[in-house]
């Protein structure tokens, strides 16, 4: 009797590590002219596990995998961390004559490879996270802290430790230890004296209610650094962490999915075929009426409808998520704040055509039991917005747009390009959004003097309420063994650096122009050095109000530590992003990943967006206002 337990133990021991074992899931295969994404979510894996994901097809439904993708980009290959709408680019006809066919299926294979736990820094401090799970009713995240500059305090403040799920719900710690120091109220601030190379834990703990998920989305933390020189030199600072997994699985493991049986006709005959019409977008549920907010009692709503394409449909999103699509048709959840929530509908069709729009949903639900779901007519003065056009010019937006082609030093290749694609963008800000022409600098080749000198202009001009947008176009160069990043104003040599601006030169002026948002937007080979170690994210975009009520120090760049070209499809898209808007109000985020799919599936570029690091950023992000006309 006792064997027969023992094996029963040993079983249920076994099958419970499967269930909580990584897996791929919602594996979602999408045609784009003679490109194919494959999207999927790799979950339920240990934190920090990188794997190596391998693509395979086949034609003969499944029988046969005979098709290895050679001409991919994106979430694949060896050192993919584990999250949600990872993307994988097929290039397929650099692979394949023609892909046809109604027995297509896609074979997706996660090969567990080494552990590497996320890590952030600010001021000369390390922050790496070696832990994070969830028991019952609490959430555990664990930091490694190295101090790697000289010996000042640290101090956590637990009310600015949170974290956030998919949902959008948030949680603040109200428990903490740093190294031996404990903190166990919202107000708490554990404080600890670093010396130069001492390394220490912190612990937070977050009380999680009900349905919160195995998945983290956002981990921040709001830090404090203190040091006497001649007086106190104190310094607040953020770091953060995204798409954490809560599992505690020790026993990684192969995990494959396959797609569903599909239908693709791939080959050079789509290039003749024009198409300039958008998608039709139709719901079903709410009824939703042009220019009135619809009004709920619940902290959630679903939405139905129907999209179609006559080419087909290559993204569809709400609020900037994917949605499946099942023969047209659609369903999501969307969970609301108190107040007002936009509902940002966006459908891309395989030749790129788009169409979006917004509609307003309130939730109050301090209302009365007898008050039913109602409208308010917002054309008729509804004092209800999210942003409104007086909030909006409580600050001017300024911008410094930089092109560079010609390099007299013939050791430096000129380029075509850049000055064009500043000149367009110059044009897109003054005419469409509220950028006045006489706060808006457009630097075409110009010398490191030139450059340098506008910053300090702008310096000195700009009050805490404006915004400011710095761009620049032109040559880009990262050093691999120092790690530094330049831009090479058109005065640059060849033989030295003395011309040559620093990644860290840009981070100081921006982190010294007091501005309520500031955004970046880099089109340069290795321009993701800004961000040393931030990935790219494009989460959904939160409330406008919210983003622009806190400060922002953001960058948007045309790829990571690599080469792009001198035709940037990545300036392509951004432009015709911004002349399509057809929102009043966009954020930074948003606009990005509305075309972040678009660069993918046109280069072999990575596009980024994140924070600026060491700059003063707090969350919030940079908001284009659309110009009235």
């Amino acid at each position: 009797m006792r064997k027969i337990t023992q094996t029963f133990i040993l079983i249920f021991i076994f099958f419970s590590n499967l269930l909580h074992a990584q897996q791929i899931e919602n594996l979602r295969v999408k045609k784009l002219n003679d490109k194919i994404n494959i999207v999927y979510d790799l979950t339920n894996e240990k934190q920090g596990q990188q794997f190596d994901i391998k693509l395979f097809c086949s034609t003969d439904g499944g029988v046969n995998f005979s098709v290895t993708p050679k001409t991919v980009t994106g979430d694949i290959g060896e050192g993919v961390y584990g999250g949600k709408d990872k993307i994988i680019v097929w290039d397929v006809l650099n692979d394949l004559k023609n892909l046809r066919g109604d027995q297509i299926v896609f074979k997706l294979v996660a090969i567990p490879g080494v552990l590497k736990n996320q890590s952030d820094y600010i001021e000369g401090f390390n922050f790496e996270l070696i832990d994070s799970y969830k028991k019952d009713q609490t959430i555990v995240c664990a930091l490694k802290i190295t101090n790697n500059g000289k010996k000042r305090d640290l101090k956590t403040i637990n009310r600015l430790a949170r974290i956030y799920d998919f949902k959008g719900n948030k949680i603040e710690s109200k428990i903490s230890k740093l190294g031996q120091v404990s903190g166990n109220e919202r107000y708490a601030t554990p404080t600890l004296t670093f010396n130069p190379g001492q390394s220490e834990i912190a612990i937070f703990q977050f009380f999680s209610p009900n349905g919160f998920s195995n998945r983290i989305k956002l981990l921040e933390f709001g830090l404090e650094i203190l040091e006497i020189t001649y007086g106190l030199d104190y310094k607040s600072g953020h770091i953060e962490f995204r798409d954490i997994s809560l599992e505690s699985s020790e026993t990684p493991s192969k995990t494959e999915s396959i797609s569903q049986l599909l239908t693709i006709n791939i080959g050079p005959e789509i290039q003749n075929i024009i198409d300039t019409k958008a998608p039709t977008v139709v719901f079903t549920s709410p009824n939703f009426e042009k220019n009135k907010a619809f009004f709920v009692k619940t902290e959630d709503i679903t939405v139905k409808g129907k999209v179609t394409d006559e080419n087909g449909i290559s993204n569809f999103t709400v609020n900037g998520m994917d949605v499946p699509i099942n023969n047209g048709l659609f369903e999501t959840n969307i969970y609301l704040a108190e107040g007002e929530n936009n509902i940002f509908v966006r459908a891309t069709d395989v030749f790129q055509n788009n169409i979006e729009f917004t509609h307003s949903v309130i939730f109050k639900p301090e209302q009365k039991e007898d008050q039913r779901q109602t409208t308010i007519d917002k054309s008729k003065g509804s004092d209800i917005t999210i942003f409104t056009n007086e909030a909006s010019k409580q600050g001017k937006f300024y911008a410094l747009i930089i092109g560079v082609n010609d390099y007299p030093d013939p050791e430096i290749v000129d380029l075509d390009k850049p000055v064009q694609d500043a000149e367009k963008l110059y044009k897109n800000l003054t005419t469409n959004y509220t950028f006045d022409v006489e706060n808006v600098k457009l630097l075409k080749n110009p010398t490191y003097e030139d450059i340098i000198s506008e910053l300090d202009h702008l310096n000195k001009i700009i009050t805490e309420k404006d915004n400011l947008l710095v761009f620049y176009a032109g040559h880009g160069y990262w050093d691999t063994e120092d790690e530094i990043g330049y831009w090479l104003p058109s005065d640059s040599k060849q033989a030295n650096t003395a011309n040559w601006i620093r990644n860290s030169t840009i981070r100081d002026y921006l982190k010294a122009v007091k501005t309520k948002h500031t955004l970046l937007i880099a089109d340069a080979c290795f321009s993701g050095g800004i961000f040393k170690s931030r990935n790219a994210f494009a989460d959904a975009p939160k409330s406008i109000q919210k983003l622009y009520e806190l400060p922002s120090r953001k960058a948007m760049t045309s790829g990571t530590l690599e080469e792009v070209p001198d035709k940037s499809v990545f300036m392509l898209y951004l432009n015709k992003r911004l002349e399509e808007n057809t929102q009043q109000f966009i954020s930074a985020e948003e606009l990005f990943s509305s075309f972040k799919n678009a660069v993918l599936n046109n280069s072999p570029n990575i596009p980024q967006y994140g924070e600026i690091k060491d700059t003063g950023d707090e969350g919030g992000d940079f908001v284009f206002v659309k110009r009235t006309k």
